[in-house]
């Protein structure tokens, strides 16, 4: 019987050796696996700052080009540029963004707010950012929404200022924001 015993004693002990060398190596891989995650995790992020400073640039040069009008609009335009460059670049907020835009604008939009008291803040922002020159693509960046989602919002501020379509929105904002300056 001692025999036995010892011969399961030893049974044992080669199962338990056999287990802790098991879990050595699913602890060991399952470390390796996570520095391999956050090793990948901080190249994505690297890759994120890549293409963030890539469509940084883009932007701005795509405000750059799109300034072409009298000294008084150039004036303004550049304040408008120069604020969106100060969005992009520092992250400012939304609130920044719109509150500062509507001092450079102030006499367009109380006159646009006046003739259409349905427009909301969002509403007079996305016209801004039309009117400056911005493209769907680039109002979508700075205002954090989804194509749909400004798509949407053009169609409901056409509609809400009488507007056949939403293209033709376009050409309201930029008249809107040229409308009440001295021409060249």
């Amino acid at each position: 019987m001692n025999d036995h015993v010892l011969e399961a004693i030893m049974i044992l002990g080669f199962i338990f050796i056999g287990i802790m060398i098991l879990l050595y190596i699913y602890f060991s891989l399952k470390n390796d696996i996570t520095n391999r995650e956050a090793e990948t995790q901080e190249l994505q992020r690297k890759l994120a700052e890549a293409e963030s400073e890539e469509w940084r640039e883009k932007m701005l040069d795509k405000v750059k080009e799109k300034i072409a009008l009298t000294e008084e609009a150039r004036d303004r335009m550049t304040r408008g540029e120069d604020l969106v460059a100060k969005y992009i670049y520092h992250q400012q907020g939304i609130e920044e963004l719109s509150t500062e835009l509507f001092s450079i604008y102030q006499k367009p939009i109380n006159t646009v707010k006046k003739q259409y008291p349905d427009l909301t803040e969002l509403d007079l922002l996305v016209i801004c950012l039309l009117g400056i020159g911005m493209d769907n693509v680039e109002v979508c960046s700075i205002l954090r929404m989804e194509k749909r989602t400004l798509y949407r919002r053009r169609q409901l501020i056409a509609q809400r200022i009488g507007l056949s379509s939403s293209t033709a929105l376009e050409e309201f904002a930029k008249n809107m924001l040229q409308e009440t300056l001295p021409e060249g």
